[in-house]
Formats: C-alpha cells, structure tokens, sequence
C-alpha cells in the first residue's frame, strides 16, 4: 500500500499546445493519455520507477475537431475511449507495441511563440522541444450525441459506458459493441457530469446551465435508475449544492459511495467534495477545506477509502473520505508546479501514481511512497 502521505514529484511531461483538459493511465500499464483544447491526444510511456528527463510521447491520436473532454481506457489498458465537444466518441486500440514514430510534434511551441514576441524585453527564446510519435487513428467513431459531449465515464467492468451532452442528452452505451441501451433528455440544463455506478444500475447526473444573468441560471443535482432513465432522488435543495454547480462525479469502485465535487463560480473555498451513500443519497461527510473558487475534476484510488480532487487554485489534493480529512496536496497553489487550473486528475491502477493537466499544458505525474 503506497503511503499517500508523501507525494513525490516524478515528471513534467511538457506539452503546452493548450489547455489539457483530460488525462488517464491505461490499464495496469504505465501508460498516460492526455487530451486538450485543440481536439488532440498523446500518449506517453513512463519509465516503472520517477526521476530522470521527462519521457516525450510515444503516439499522436488523430480524430477528434475539438475539446476533449475526458478519456477513459478499458481495464485492460487496450482500449483508450475519448469524448469531445465534436460531438464524437473515439475508440482506439492502442497496440503492445508503439508502430514506428513518423509524425513530428513540437511540445513547447506555445513558449517560443510567447518568448519571441517579448524577445525586445531580453527574453531567451528556448530551443525547439521536439519528438517523433506514431500516429493512430480511431479504430470506431460514434456520432450518437449532436452537441458538444461534457461528461463520460467507463464501468469499472468496462462493459457499459455513460456519456451525456450539453443539450441534455444522456446515453448508456454497451461499451463493448459500441451501442445505445437507453437515451434520455433532462427536462432542463446541460447533462455535465455523469457517472454510473459498478453494477451499472444507478447514474448520477449534475445538471448546469449557465447564462449571464443568475435568474436564468440552473444547477440541480440528481440520481437516476441508468436501467429505465428515470430520476429517483433529487439532491439540488440540499445545503452542500444549493447555489453551486457541480463540475464532477464518481461512484468509489466497490459502489458504496459516491462523491460530488462542487465546481466554481461561487468563491471562497468552495470546491468541496461531498461524500454520499448511493443507496440512500444520503450526504455521509464533506470534505475540506475546498478548493479555492470551485474544483475541477475527482478520480477514487483504488482503496475505496481515498479520493483526489483538482481545482482552479492549482492543486491537486487526496483526502480520507471515511473522515473527510485532507491527507496531502500537490501543486501548493499559484507559482508551484502547476502554473493555472488543474482540469482533469486520474490514479494509476495501482494507486501508486497519480497524474493531472492544467491550462497551461503541464502534465503532471507523481509518485507516492511506500
């Protein structure tokens, strides 16, 4: 069991073409993807032990027009699935071994754009970072979804997929023959979050429509039986989400919790995750202090009793959810490794690494301690 007390830096994986908005490890491999702004996706191979230079990317996933807004891999790790606001789910095998690197990327290219426009005020443009990486292309594209999709989440088993969309949309999938079980619309809102328990019975939905003026506003905070589409336990009135939106969800892997992070647009130290039990949505424990102005992202360790979260105020943090405690933190705010908001945050199958991007294009693994 890795001690989560004593993260360890292990690698800056540079890449700052944009905003990286999603990240996963593949399977039990130390294999990351990451995905961004810009509708691209890489894919490093880490070396089994921290420190050293920075491995570059091994593979460029070229398939997606626009955000990728998360990615998800089988248990296996052969299988990476991402989602896009291009309205598109990408399936992709992803090979034993890398096909040979043809395809140049540049992973700084954003700094020297930036250094040579201030070049007048003495900045030191750097050298080109470059790579080779492979290119890979979908091996399925699914266009179910006619809006942007916002949220996705693979089973643990693999075998059913949720994905919802900003028209409301939300779809349970047959993951592994990529079709449609059951479709609802929520009556009001954008489908943000979605997230679907282990025994692939019970979804939970965080809705959000944000508009300039508050009245217009929608935030709401539902439970839905995922086998019917029908909603069962409404949570929006309850004080630990009334007023907030909700920007992500996660049942643990053994189902017998789920956890609601609070998103921004609130201020204060707002970005709380709340502890629920499924069965009865009943709140268990938040935990705290929250994240400065909202969080972004969570991802269970496969202990069934931690969690991490991401925020807008830089850090990464992993909390005890039996007691709701903070247990160690990442990124120690603004001037830290991270340089902006974390976005997106996932573990390693073993629980022994974690890794998250920020706008800034930093991908960020660490280690933790045995």
């Amino acid at each position: 069991m890795p001690d989560l007390t004593k993260p360890a830096q292990a690698w800056n994986l540079q890449w700052d073409a944009d905003w990286v908005t999603a990240v996963t490890f593949l399977g039990s491999s130390r294999r990351v993807a990451a995905g961004n702004n810009l509708g691209e996706i890489l894919l490093w191979e880490l070396p089994d032990k921290p420190g050293g230079d920075a491995p570059k990317p091994v593979a460029r996933l070229d398939g997606h027009a626009n955000v990728i807004s998360r990615l998800a891999a089988t248990p296996d790790g052969k299988t990476l699935i991402s989602s896009s606001y291009d309205h598109k789910v990408c399936y992709w095998d992803i090979p034993a071994k890398i096909p040979v690197a043809t395809e140049p990327v540049l992973l700084n290219a954003r700094t020297i754009e930036d250094t040579t426009r201030r070049k007048s005020n003495g900045a030191k443009v750097p050298p080109p970072n470059e790579a080779k990486v492979a290119l890979l292309k979908p091996s399925k594209t699914f266009t179910e979804h006619k809006e942007w999709i916002l949220g996705m989440e693979l089973s643990r088993d693999g075998k059913a997929l949720i994905t919802g969309d900003d028209g409301g949309h939300v779809i349970i999938w047959d993951a592994t023959a990529g079709t449609v079980k059951k479709r609802w619309q929520l009556a009001k809102g954008w489908a943000y979050a979605v997230a679907l328990s282990p025994d692939q019975k019970q979804a939970c939905i965080t809705e959000r429509l944000t508009l300039v003026f508050d009245s217009g506003r929608h935030a709401a905070v539902k439970l839905w039986d995922a086998t019917t589409g029908t909603a069962t336990k409404d949570l929006s009135a309850e004080k630990e989400f009334k007023g907030n939106h909700t920007c992500s969800a996660s049942y643990s892997p053994d189902g017998k919790q789920l956890a609601i992070l609070r998103g921004g647009e609130s201020g204060g130290l707002s970005g709380k995750p709340v502890i629920l039990d499924p069965a009865s949505g009943k709140i268990l424990r938040e935990c705290g202090p929250g994240h400065l102005d909202g969080g972004t992202d969570l991802a269970w360790h496969p202990d069934n009793k931690h969690l991490a979260s991401s925020g807008r105020d830089t850090t990464v943090r992993v909390w005890d959810t039996t007691t709701g405690k903070l247990v160690s933190e990442v990124g120690k705010g603004r001037g830290g490794q991270f340089k902006d908001w974390i976005c997106a945050v996932a573990w390693s199958a073993d629980g022994n690494w974690i890794v998250g991007g920020d706008m800034a294009g930093a991908v960020q693994v660490w280690s933790f301690g045995s």
